[in-house]
């Protein structure tokens, strides 16, 4: 299979990016980090989510092309280095299970006329393939936020207060819902916990004509599934046409209008938002 138009885009909410949007010539792949939520960056003076991000795209990038093993048996090798480098350089330090970072995760890579997937958190990929379109995307993370936007809502409509002020009369609520991370009654994320692998999404999709892909960081995708602006099954067709930039400024421009959250209830004003479309030829084309 060959690679014959790519798009990509990797925007920061901040001057701190804690998102990777990546592709060489073996596949793609987008991070969305987060970092601890007791407000600790025990590694790294700026993010450790960002520094966590950062050595998955080196490893990911080093190790796309051993064809011989699957994407899950990647990042489970991925998940004992990178754990081994964070516990080198946090040392001593007390660490506690809401002091880890994690990251969603979304892996493609062709290989011949197969085309390879590997999802874990709230990314989003979106595939079509002989005129069918497959959205493949884990809504466990999506249904735990959403139970706090609720509760945000109902307390800014009826006690008036802000954004960041309802956020932090739910923090409770986010506090429980972090610590489902990696369990059976939450959700499942890249962190330091290798069964994490085998509750991902995988699978592997053969080709016989041309092929477009999507990939999305959640930041992004609240376009189509926060904001309502697009349906899921045209967002491909908006990339292709329209392209990721004017995507983002259309996501930028929603969020702006309702910088308050009064009509969109969410944890900050924005995201880091990522994207990569590709599409993809058929090698006996």
């Amino acid at each position: 299979m060959n690679m014959f138009y790519y798009d990509s885009i990797c925007d920061g909410s901040s001057m701190i990016n804690e998102d990777v949007a990546n592709i060489n010539k073996h596949g793609a792949w987008i991070l969305d980090g987060a970092t601890g939520l007791n407000g600790k960056n025990l590694i790294d003076k700026d993010s450790d989510a960002k520094w966590y991000v950062k050595q998955w795209d080196e490893y990911v990038n080093k190790n796309f092309h051993r064809t011989d093993i699957d994407l899950k048996r990647i990042v489970k090798e991925g998940i004992n280095v990178v754990k081994d480098k964070y516990y080198k350089r946090v040392k001593d330090k007390c660490v506690k299970s809401l002091d880890l970072p994690s990251s969603s995760i979304v892996l493609t890579r062709w290989i011949k006329d197969t085309l390879e997937y590997f999802i874990l958190g709230d990314c989003t990929l979106i595939i079509e393939n002989n005129n069918k379109l497959n959205v493949i995307k884990d809504d466990s993370v999506t249904r735990l936020d959403n139970k706090v936007f609720q509760a945000m809502d109902e307390i800014m409509r009826k006690e008036g207060k802000t954004l960041s002020e309802a956020k932090k009369e739910v923090n409770n609520l986010i506090v429980r819902n972090r610590l489902l991370k990696n369990t059976n009654e939450g959700y499942w994320i890249l962190g330091f916990d290798t069964e994490a692998v085998d509750r991902g999404l995988y699978g592997k999709i053969p080709f016989s004509s041309d092929t477009k892909l999507l990939m999305a960081s959640d930041g992004f995708s609240a376009i189509t599934d926060r904001y309502n602006y697009i349906d899921m099954e045209n967002l491909i067709h908006e990339a292709q046409n329209k392209g990721l930039d004017n995507l983002c400024r259309k996501l930028r421009q929603i969020e702006e209008e309702d910088s308050s959250g009064d009509k969109y209830p969410r944890f900050k004003k924005n995201d880091d938002a990522s994207a990569i479309y590709i599409e993809l030829m058929n090698r006996v084309n």
